[in-house]
């Protein structure tokens, strides 16, 4: 339709212009020679004019059409975006009323559970009773514990004197017995030195008697045959009383040793027993203690510039037997056992950040917060063998800064096993 319209106009403009030109009126005759030339140059002109303006025209016409053909494709395009939209808002209502049918629902639910939460205020409150007598019956049985450790602890301190002033009586029977043994084995020898010395001396004479009568008798062998029998007799009883001395001495010896020896034992067994008691003492003391050894801390603040040694946790949630210093940020074990650790940083934003679990100067393990990511956590676990004493703190190792809330996300805790 537009097409056409455009060949109307065209056919239309040509004898417009030309009506132009010749004043809208057809003029005939012949016209004076003088004048012809003029006229010519004049109506060359004019055609000169008129095929410019014809091209200019079509010119036009073709940008018109150009504009024409972009303002169909505009409709076209806007014609689609239109049915898009229109199926944008048929989706958009479906997804609405979808929403209100869950917004009913949900508003049934919240009736549901406000009646809910009604019915479970009652039993809140049940629980809270049933945890206020938990308490009250924990307290009184604390209490009644600990009538019977401070009466334990006084029938054990009766006890360990009895035992203390036994163990000197016989400590000192046993150096009693030590000095008489001494005593023995000193005069064991001098005994036996003396005997030998007399029976020596009494076979000199003997000799010196016999050497003398052979001097001043000659017929004196029968009778030095007849003393040198009576000698040898002398002789094997002495030596079979020296024997039986020896034999009691060696007797009496051996029964004191072993007395004393009986004595050791006895000792040796009260020490023992003693040793056990102490031990058993010791053990309860770190029974009783168990129970009541426990600690976590954390900071409340961030520091994104924190470069120090140790880490100090001054928000005391839990510190049950006062181990944990939180001005110094450490922990000192109370007795001797084996303790879990557990410590856990938030890196201050993009920061990095390592941790180590320290005992005593010697880093155990350590947490690492990289900087791959913001706010990295870091945490790690150790179960270290400690003796009454030793100390347990946080150190960094290397990077800066760590994160926290009020309430506490930068945390150590520990407890005994």
């Amino acid at each position: 339709m537009m097409s056409y319209i455009i060949l109307g106009f065209l056919c239309v403009i040509p004898s417009t212009c030309l009506s132009i030109l010749t004043d809208g009126e057809t003029q005939n005759g012949t016209l004076p020679d003088e004048s012809v030339d003029t006229k010519t140059d004049v109506f060359r002109q004019l055609l000169n004019q008129e095929t410019l303006i014809r091209m200019s025209l079509v010119k036009n016409v073709h940008s018109l059409m150009k504009d024409m053909v972009e303002m169909k494709e505009s409709m076209s395009t806007s014609n689609k975006r239109l049915h898009d939209a229109e199926k944008e808002i048929s989706s958009l209502k479906n997804e609405v009323q979808l929403l209100k049918t869950e917004n009913q629902k949900l508003k049934e639910e919240a009736v549901k559970f406000q009646d809910e939460f009604k019915s479970t205020d009652s039993k809140f409150d049940e629980i809270k009773e049933n945890f206020t007598k938990v308490s009250q019956s924990q307290t009184q049985y604390e209490r009644h514990m600990n009538e019977i450790f401070e009466e334990f602890e006084k029938n054990t301190s009766t006890i360990l004197n009895d035992i203390k002033i036994e163990v000197r009586y016989l400590s000192v029977t046993l150096l009693d017995l030590n000095k008489h043994t001494m005593e023995l084995n000193m005069s064991i020898p001098e005994l036996i030195e003396s005997r030998f010395t007399d029976f020596t001396a009494n076979v000199n004479r003997s000799v010196g008697d016999i050497n003398h009568k052979l001097l001043s008798s000659k017929d004196y062998q029968e009778q030095l045959v007849y003393n040198l029998s009576a000698l040898g007799n002398d002789q094997s009883s002495l030596m079979k009383i020296i024997s039986d001395n020896l034999n009691n001495t060696i007797n009496s010896i051996k029964a004191d040793v072993e007395q004393s020896q009986k004595s050791q034992l006895k000792l040796s067994a009260a020490v023992s027993s003693l040793e056990v008691f102490r031990m058993n003492m010791s053990l309860m003391n770190n029974c009783a203690l168990k129970t009541s050894v426990g600690f976590t801390v954390g900071v409340t603040g961030s520091a994104s510039t924190w470069a120090g040694n140790i880490l100090v946790f001054p928000h005391v949630v839990t510190n049950d037997g006062n181990g944990y210093n939180p001005s110094t940020g450490k922990f000192t074990a109370p007795t001797d056992g084996t303790y879990v650790f557990f410590v856990t940083v938030n890196v201050y934003g993009g920061n990095f950040i390592y941790l180590d679990i320290v005992l005593n100067g010697s880093r155990k393990v350590r947490t690492m917060s990289h900087n791959t990511a913001e706010y990295m956590t870091g945490t790690n676990m150790a179960v270290l063998k400690l003796y009454t004493g030793n100390s347990i703190w946080v150190s960094r190792y290397r990077g800066t800064g760590y994160y926290s809330d009020s309430v506490p996300i930068t945390t150590f805790s520990g407890f005994l096993l």
